[in-house]
This record gives structure tokens, C-alpha cells and sequence, in this order.
């Protein structure tokens, strides 16, 4: 039997929780955009539910329901199969290009951004890859751990997608410092990531534009400026109780590019205020407290590394997006977990959540041996 408490209760309520908030805030921040686009207010709502909430829900309950032990001999495959997958988006006829980046792979008539995956495939695969090396991590892991973020780094730098590429680094620094390893390696990929990006922002001149415009944020307002100046003025408008739900009248694409996507987050706390971005925060709050108290819980390395990882995954893709929006560090393009639109995205996010509860389940269940 499993012990149950309130702590378990607490992990699925936040999951829970963020689902239906992102739900709440898409049926208002995509209700303009659905309108003109098919003369239906939530037409967008809809196709979140049918390809992001119902196959996630299913995959986080089937996932949660196998041992994650199980899911080790999985790693490698998953990983080569997130690769191609990514790699194909470069692939003329295969790819899919929007607003000058390509990041989407079309099949027939569905479209899915393998980038989300790889998210997922890097934590699980480098968990599986650093678990039998716990003791001598700091000997044999540095070398791969290079190498895999090397590949994924060119990957999707070609796409561009520097915000996903961010996630999945941030997210691979945590696996391998929950594995053990050395503070000097650690040092070296902070230096060899400050060099690289370094490097990349002198290079590619869009990406220079987005550090000016973080640094001087009233340059280029009609430019590179644009999106973010937009998003910070709506937020302001907010205030602490915001002008009501579904009261704006800038949650357009003439007023705000993304608005149900990347800009969501200003939508909300236009029509929310303060109230209402600290009640998602709080949220996310919670799903990293709990996520980190079943990290250390666990009897595994392996599951220490996967539910830890999972969690620095969640809590740095949601602060990227928060705090590109709010001004707070250069403008990415990157989803709000479980709120923005993007049915890819909350599938591998639920399907990562349901892994996560397995480990806590497993948890529970030694604790009743």
C-alpha cells in the first residue's frame, strides 16, 4: 500500500493548477486572433485541449504508472530519436519556417516542435548516462556531457532557437551537478558557455539587436524593440488587481506579436495584475518545492538526477519567459510552461510531470517496506 499525504497532493494540485490557469488565460489571451482567424472565440482553446491537455493527461497517468527505473533502457534510443528529429527541421520540405527561425516538423496535416522533446530526451538520457558513473562522475562525465551539449547546441543554434538551447543547457548543468560533479568542471562550462555565447552575439547580428535593446530598452521601440516595449507597457497597465479577465483590447498581433504564446505572461498581468502573476507564481512555486522534495526523496541517483532535472527545466523556462518579457533579461522566444499555446509543449511537459510522480510514488511505496 502507499502512503499517502499531503505533500503528494501538493505536486499533482500545482501541476493541476498550472494546466488550468494556462487554460483560463489562453481562452481570453487567443479569443481575438481565434475570431479573425475562424470566426470562433475559442477555436485555439479547443486545439489546446484536443492535442496538448487530453494526450498529456493520458501520457502523465500511463508514464506515472510505470516504474521509472524501467525507463533507463529507454535513455539512448529516446535521445537518438529527439536528435534526428530536431536535425530533420533543417531538412528542405521537412522543416517548417515562421518569423525567420525553423523550428517545426510537418507530417501530413500535424505539425509538433521537436525541440520540446529534446528537453525531455537530454534530462532522461544524461540521468541514465551519469547514474552508473556516480562515484567517478568527475573522471568519465565531463567528456560526454561536452560532447551531447555540443550536438544539441549546434542543433539548434542552426534553428535559431536560443531560448530552447538555454533550457536544455541550464537544465543539463543541474543534471550534472546533482551527479557529483567537480566544482573546476563545473567552473569550465560556465566559462566555455560565457565564451560560446559570447561569440554567437557578436556573430549573429539579431541576436547582438536583442542585448542592445535589454540594455536600452527605448532603442529601436519599433524594431528589435518592439515586442518587448509592448508587452512592459501592458504590464504596467495592470496594476496590482489588473483591468479585469478578458477586458484587453491589446491582445492582438497589431498591438502585441505572440499573445497567446511567448507574450502571454503580459496579458496576464494586464488582466490579472500583480494578484494574478503572483498566484502563477506561486504555483510554479510550489511544482519546484515539491519537485526538489522528491528529488531528495528518492532512493536512486537516477531518480534524483530525473525528478531534479525536470524541475530546473520547469522553473528556468518559466523565469526565461517571465523575465524576457518583464525586461528583466534579453527577449528569447520561449513558451511559459503549461500557459502558453503549444500543443507539443504541454504534452512532453505533462508526460515529464507524470515521471516525476512516479518517482514519487516509488518513494512512497519503500517507505511502506
Amino acid at each position: 500500500m502507499e502512503r499517502t499525504s499531503s505533500h503528494d497532493h501538493a505536486f499533482l494540485a500545482s501541476v493541476a493548477g498550472l494546466v488550468l490557469f494556462g487554460l483560463a488565460m489562453l481562452a481570453t489571451a487567443s479569443a481575438v486572433l481565434a475570431f479573425n482567424h475562424t470566426s470562433d472565440n475559442y477555436f485555439y482553446l479547443k486545439r489546446q485541449l484536443v492535442n496538448g491537455v487530453i494526450p498529456g493527461a493520458l501520457l502523465f497517468f500511463l508514464v506515472s504508472r510505470v516504474h521509472y527505473e524501467k525507463l533507463r533502457k529507454f535513455a539512448f534510443p529516446f535521445m537518438i530519436g529527439a536528435v534526428i528529429l530536431t536535425a530533420l527541421v533543417l531538412v528542405p520540405h521537412f522543416g517548417i519556417t515562421e518569423n525567420g527561425a525553423t523550428r517545426w516538423l510537418k507530417v501530413g496535416s500535424f505539425s509538433f516542435q521537436p525541440s520540446e522533446i529534446l528537453k525531455l530526451a537530454s534530462v532522461l538520457y544524461l540521468a541514465a548516462l551519469f547514474e552508473p558513473k556516480k562515484k567517478n562522475v568527475a573522471k568519465e562525465g565531463f567528456v560526454p556531457f561536452l560532447f551531447i551539449s555540443g550536438v544539441v547546441a549546434f542543433l539548434l543554434i542552426s534553428q535559431p532557437d536560443m531560448g530552447t538551447l538555454g533550457v536544455i543547457l541550464i537544465t543539463a548543468f543541474a543534471v550534472y551537478f546533482f551527479a557529483g560533479a567537480k566544482p573546476v568542471h563545473l567552473l569550465a562550462i560556465v566559462l566555455i558557455g560565457i565564451i560560446a555565447l559570447s561569440a554567437f552575439v557578436y556573430v549573429k547580428g539579431y541576436a547582438w539587436d536583442r542585448v542592445e535593446v535589454y540594455l536600452n530598452p527605448g532603442k529601436d521601440a519599433q524594431g528589435a524593440g518592439y515586442q518587448v516595449n509592448r508587452a512592459r507597457s501592458m504590464i504596467r497597465s495592470g496594476g496590482i488587481f489588473g483591468i479585469g479577465y478578458g477586458q484587453s483590447q491589446q491582445k492582438s498581433t497589431a498591438f502585441l506579436p505572440e499573445p497567446m504564446g511567448d507574450s502571454i505572461f503580459a496579458v496576464t498581468a494586464q488582466e490579472l495584475g500583480f494578484m494574478g502573476v503572483a498566484g502563477a507564481v506561486a504555483l510554479f512555486s510550489v511544482l519546484g518545492w515539491q519537485g526538489f522534495r522528491i528529488a531528495r526523496d528518492s532512493h536512486t541517483a537516477f531518480g534524483r538526477m530525473l525528478a531534479g532535472g525536470i524541475t530546473v527545466w520547469i522553473l528556468a523556462q518559466a523565469f526565461i519567459n517571465i523575465g524576457a518579457i518583464s525586461g528583466i533579461v534579453p527577449l528569447t522566444g520561449i513558451p511559459l510552461p503549461f500557459v502558453s499555446y503549444g500543443g507539443t509543449s504541454l504534452v512532453v511537459l505533462l508526460t515529464a510531470c507524470g515521471i516525476v510522480y512516479s518517482i514519487q510514488r516509488s518513494c512512497n511505496a519503500k517507505h511502506e517496506t
